[in-house]
């Protein structure tokens, strides 16, 4: 079976796993491992049900399972397919899974983010580096996908189109649109620079305000999102997007406030300002 080919092969799990379960009783690098007995018929796992799963993979044997996680490591490829070490937790860094994905020609890096459909094959149980014991489910993935950041993570709940440009001295900003989701809000800006000089976007300055509530820019250092450059030339653009935290349920409108400054000081470059209705 493939399982035993990897243990065999693998450097990703010879480094991190002493043992693992196999559909009958099996031995590997001295470990008896013994599997019990299931039913054939696949079954579908409820997603508030993956918890549970992971803490006991042997009792989910054959369960399709549906998830997105985070690439652990550079995944390791042979002709048969690929191997991958991937947080179902992304945003925690926990609850590492073992997904094997039949297709050696897929294209994924570490850190990627992949939504996973697949089957519950079995648990690895070994110890890691440190001597701790690990144990973890291995996943035969019949689909898997890479996705981004924003869709892995904070999936936009609404969009709203804004599209709306402020100019003061050749020094524009527009402010493209803004998307809500459960655990943050977007803003996605471009600055144009149209004058003479080159000019300054201080994102670290921008805010949003929201029933009555000041929001500050949030350091998200595993987003794959782009900023827009602190420092644009004459005749240059740069886009990117400022992350604020969630609104609260029931907001109506916000105020999203961006400053910014030109290298000529003879210009005064006032705080923009914009007004965005949510439906």
């Amino acid at each position: 079976m493939f399982l035993n080919k990897w243990l065999s092969g693998s450097a990703l799990i010879v480094l991190l796993l002493a043992g693992c379960g196999d559909d009958s009783s099996t031995d590997i690098k001295g470990k008896s491992v013994d599997v019990e007995e299931v039913d054939s018929k696949e079954k579908v796992l409820a997603s508030e049900d993956f918890d549970k799963m992971y803490t006991n993979p042997k009792k989910y044997k054959k369960y399709e399972v549906t998830y997105v996680g985070k690439v652990l490591q550079s995944p390791e490829v042979d002709d048969d397919g690929i191997y991958l070490q991937v947080y179902a937790k992304p945003e925690k860094y926990e609850q590492n899974t073992i997904v094997y994905y039949p297709d050696a020609t897929f294209k994924v890096s570490e850190s990627n983010y992949v939504e996973i459909v697949g089957i519950v094959k079995d648990e690895f149980v070994g110890e890691n580096m440190m001597g701790a014991e690990l144990k973890m489910p291995l996943i035969e993935a019949k689909e898997m996908k890479v996705i981004s950041y924003t869709d892995a993570v904070a999936p936009t709940l609404q969009a709203i189109d804004v599209q709306e440009a402020k100019d003061q001295h050749g020094y524009q900003l527009t402010l493209e649109k803004v998307e809500l989701a459960d655990s943050q809000t977007r803003v996605y800006f471009t600055v144009t620079n149209n004058s003479k000089h080159k000019i300054n976007f201080y994102d670290f300055n921008s805010k949003l305000i929201a029933n009555g509530k000041q929001l500050e820019k949030e350091e998200i250092y595993e987003s794959d999102l782009k900023s827009v450059q602190s420092d644009i030339l004459p005749g240059a653009s740069s886009s990117g997007v400022v992350i604020y935290p969630a609104l609260e349920e029931g907001t109506t409108k916000i105020q999203v406030y961006a400053e910014g400054s030109s290298d000529n000081y003879e210009l005064s470059i006032e705080p923009f300002m914009f007004d965005v209705k949510i439906d």
